[in-house]
């Protein structure tokens, strides 16, 4: 006879499991959405929040290839700042909740890598510092990651189930993800090439129909108009920019240089292995014991997650062109990797003191981890000893911004405010005073530079000083480590301390 209690008391217990992950999904959020303002804008995020804030303005977004990045950042946080005002935290709030949706979008996984699989990979998501300090920046690259992370959860689905909704799912997901940044081909050339191989390791050389799968023509014309809506709509800017099509493809000759070249962010081979075992090492050593288990067993999705890692970070050592940030499609597939141990060592009947002596180095690992990522996303964020930080903007700038507004407040009513700004690379400054009166950017020493408050590069006070015609008080601060900038305030507005 059927008793509900019992029924009840298993999904209790079914349901208890899955509180780490759940707890994970939970610290994913914590640590990403607290303090969001806490740091300054860095350089490429105030060169974003501009475009943004243009845009509430009227000003027409149209995608250009020679200096900007995929649309898919611009259209996705633009709601955001419509609704909840501009502001440093509402900028990147919607970069720290996708960053945090990463940990759900596993659940897909879970019958790759079982439930232990996926609560390890969870909560090396949740506390990586990459992860972390990244998915608190306006950058595109959380995105890249997410959607590349959605786009294998929904493939993944498609080919267990072969239901037609995760195919055109999939087709979604591909589409928004070549919105995000030109670098997306190399991602899916990696996927591609690593797919091919875990199927020929696992059950050896498929056939072309194997790899495609029996797709009916309607369902391969409705998954082609699933990829095609989201890449049309972002790069046309819906439908006012046409040139925006031919674009999205002339972009993989501009950047395809600055990747080779290195374009003044060149780095030797060797800068992501050092990086990942500075920042990431209990990730690093489970990737590596979870690849070689999952080839030791010929599993096919440990082995393409392996092989995915390894060809991510093969193509990314190759080019010169280096940032921290990239090393996250690394990290990625190291973490579902990571998963394989996961879901080997807990899932199965290992012996218990070694599972127990496991789980207790893995939680301290994790400890230290979750403490790096506070180190660097909270404490030391402008201290670029620490590799991962990358061209901070030094904290003296909130002074600094706090100090020439309230400068720009003494400005008598009525007259013709000047708020000069004078360097090569004054961003976020042109961010945070985009509403200020007169304010202008140049990057050069005009000639009649007086005005209300002057900001520029202590390399050119020589040149600026012979100019001046007005008398200033001026104070000196960090715009990034090691790259100080001059306040010059007008006499006449006073001191403001």
């Amino acid at each position: 006879m059927y008793d509900p209690s019992l029924s009840s008391n298993a999904d209790d217990e079914s349901s208890l499991r899955w509180l780490p992950f759940w707890a994970a999904f939970g610290a994913a959020l914590a640590i990403r959405l607290a303090f969001l303002d806490v740091r300054p804008l860095h350089h490429d995020e105030g060169v974003n929040a501009w475009l943004l804030s243009r845009l509430l303005v009227g000003f027409r977004y149209a995608y250009d290839p020679e200096k900007f990045h995929g649309p898919f950042l611009i259209f996705f946080v633009l709601p955001f700042v419509r609704l909840l005002g501009e502001s440093v935290l509402v900028l990147r709030l919607p970069v720290a909740l996708a960053s945090a949706a990463m940990v759900p979008l596993l659940l897909p996984l879970r019958r790759r890598l079982g439930m232990a699989g996926v609560t390890a990979a969870a909560w090396l998501l949740a506390l990586s510092p990459s992860f972390v300090l990244y998915g608190r920046d306006l950058i595109h690259e959380t995105f890249l990651a997410a959607l590349t992370l959605a786009l294998v959860a929904a493939v993944s689905s498609w080919l267990e189930t072969r239901r037609e909704r995760w195919l055109l799912l999939s087709a979604v997901c591909l589409g928004l993800l070549a919105t995000v940044k030109e670098t997306y081909v190399l991602t899916l050339a990696v996927l591609a090439i690593a797919a091919i191989l875990a199927r020929v390791w696992a059950h050896g050389r498929p056939g072309l129909g194997e790899l495609w799968g029996r797709v009916r023509p309607g369902t391969a014309g409705r998954a082609a108009v699933a990829f095609a809506v989201p890449y049309v709509l972002l790069y046309t800017s819906f439908f006012t920019n046409p040139r925006g099509l031919p674009d999205s493809v002339r972009t993989f000759l501009l950047w395809s240089g600055k990747g080779l070249a290195g374009a003044g962010h060149g780095k030797p081979w060797d800068y992501f292995p050092r990086l990942l075992l500075s920042f990431e090492p209990v990730t690093a050593v489970c990737a590596v014991a979870g690849a070689w288990l999952a080839l030791r067993r010929r599993d096919a999705f440990g082995t393409f997650c392996a092989l995915w890692a390894a060809g991510e970070l093969a193509a990314y050592s190759l080019l010169r062109y280096k940032t921290p940030w990239l090393g996250l499609n690394i990290l990625l597939p190291a973490v579902l990797t990571a998963g394989v141990l996961g879901r080997e060592i807990f899932a199965r009947r290992a012996p218990a003191v070694p599972r127990t002596v496991l789980a207790c180095t893995l939680l301290l690992g994790l400890g230290w981890e979750g403490w790096r990522a506070v180190e660097v996303s909270f404490v030391r964020f402008d201290d670029t000893r620490l590799a991962l930080v990358y061209v901070p903007t030094h904290r003296d700038v909130d002074e600094l911004v706090a100090e020439v507004r309230a400068a720009a407040r003494r400005i008598p009513p009525g007259g013709k405010p000047a708020i000069r700004i004078m360097g090569r690379y004054a961003w976020p400054l042109p961010w945070y005073f985009r509403r200020l009166p007169g304010m202008k950017y140049s990057h050069g020493i005009p000639p009649h530079p007086d005005g209300d408050v002057l900001i520029v590069e202590r390399a050119w006070e020589g040149r600026l000083r012979p100019l001046l015609r007005q008398r200033y008080h001026r104070r000196e601060y960090l715009l990034r480590p090691g790259e100080p900038v001059a306040v010059y305030v007008n006499e006449r507005l006073g001191k403001t301390r």
